[in-house]
């Protein structure tokens, strides 16, 4: 007896036909595998600054801090870390607890609140911001990033404000993500044949707005974090607060970035980094796994282009820190200036590399009073005559 094709087809075993189909790639797979890769690189840097010498609190030193940036310092320890575990609960686990189920939002809520790993990062290559001594503090982890390159030592060092800024990342990301979304949706409803570039330049153009209010209005001029080292124009300029344009225009660019991930969705429903998640053979925990390592993947590397990236060119070529901010120690975290071995960054100044490294091995900088100094068991490159 004869079968014909389609017979034959049909009697074929399906582990064959299975194997016949090439495999297909799923987005989200990537976009989780790097979510895992950046959440176990997170725990390995953290590890080593809690247990290694940075660990160490940064003093404000002699400058008298006014009492407004006590208040509002104290005000937002307070409050930050609250209000961030509060959105947490309410996008995240209560849909969990109600429904089964992790939304997108709670997703986004979650990967925000890992966001503020890479707030001090793009001082990778030189310092361009600082922060406010006065928090409380026990520096960074940045001199445990693998290769960091810019000054610092134990007590005199880049320092981040550990009640403030994990909390600050959760809702102001928030807030843009949700505020960037009706900018588009209602410009969408009165422009319908506007494109997704006109939606996204302007959610731009809110998010600029957003952000001069949020940090050149409210936390600037509370002298909770400052930008000596910016480029370009600068808003409140020569003040200790100037808000220089390259802050703005990256900054907005991530709120940007973010608010589009949660805007832009294919038919199923699923962002950018969620794609192919309907072909994941796995249960629905699982799955939902896999999304939320897709998202957390998705702002962070939104955060490290937008931000991260052209933030760190602007460090290593910082314009001159204003006399302002150099006559108040709490903003200086002890890095240069009066009391320190080290010039403050500018157009005249070398690089000044951390001279903390495996090697113990220094480079040479130049000291307030503009002398070069050559560290102890620094190894100057060799000359060699011509052949």
């Amino acid at each position: 007896m004869k079968l014909d094709l389609s017979q034959a087809a049909a009697a074929r075993p399906a582990s064959q036909s299975d194997a016949a189909e090439p495999r297909r790639i799923v987005p989200v797979k990537w976009w989780a595998t790097l979510g895992a890769l950046i959440l176990a690189f997170i725990a390995y840097v953290l590890i080593d600054w809690v247990s290694g010498p940075f660990f160490e609190t940064v003093p404000v030193g002699p400058s008298a801090v006014p009492t407004f940036m006590k208040v509002a310092i104290v005000f937002f320890e307070a409050a930050s870390i609250p209000v961030a575990l509060g959105l947490i609960y309410w996008f995240a686990v209560r849909p969990l607890i109600k429904e089964r189920r992790l939304p997108l939002d709670g997703m986004l809520v979650l990967a925000f609140y890992t966001l503020w790993f890479q707030d001090p990062l793009s001082a990778y290559g030189g310092h361009w911001f600082t922060y406010n001594s006065w928090a409380i503090n026990y520096g960074s982890w940045v001199h445990s990033v693998p290769g960091w390159l810019s000054n610092g030592k134990p007590g005199a060092m880049l320092v981040e404000p550990i009640l403030i800024i994990p909390g600050v990342y959760v809702y102001v990301f928030v807030i843009t993500m949700f505020l960037g979304a009706a900018v588009m949706r209602r410009a969408k409803a009165r422009w319908p044949r506007i494109g997704k570039v006109g939606l996204i330049g302007l959610c731009f153009v809110s998010m600029v707005a957003f952000d001069i209010i949020l940090e050149g209005v409210i936390f600037m001029p509370l002298g909770i974090w400052e930008y000596p080292g910016g480029r370009g124009f600068a808003i409140f300029s020569g003040t200790y607060h100037a808000f220089p344009v390259n802050e703005i225009i990256t900054v907005s660019a991530t709120f940007t970035a973010v608010a589009c991930l949660r805007f832009f969705r294919n038919d199923r429903g699923q962002t950018l980094v969620e794609r192919g998640s309907e072909q994941l053979r796995m249960s629905e925990g699982r799955q939902t796994v896999v999304r939320a390592l897709a998202v957390l993947a998705g702002v962070h590397v939104a955060l490290f282009l937008t931000y991260t990236i052209p933030n760190t060119w602007i460090g290593m070529h910082s314009k001159e820190w204003q006399q302002d901010l150099l006559d108040r120690s709490y903003l200086t975290d002890g890095l240069c200036g009066a009391g320190t071995d080290r010039a403050c960054p500018g157009p005249g100044v070398p690089l000044s590399r951390n001279d903390n490294t495996d090697s113990g091995k220094g480079s040479v900088y130049v000291t307030p009073d503009g002398k070069a100094v050559i560290p102890q068991n620094t190894e100057l490159p060799k000359t060699y005559p011509f052949r």
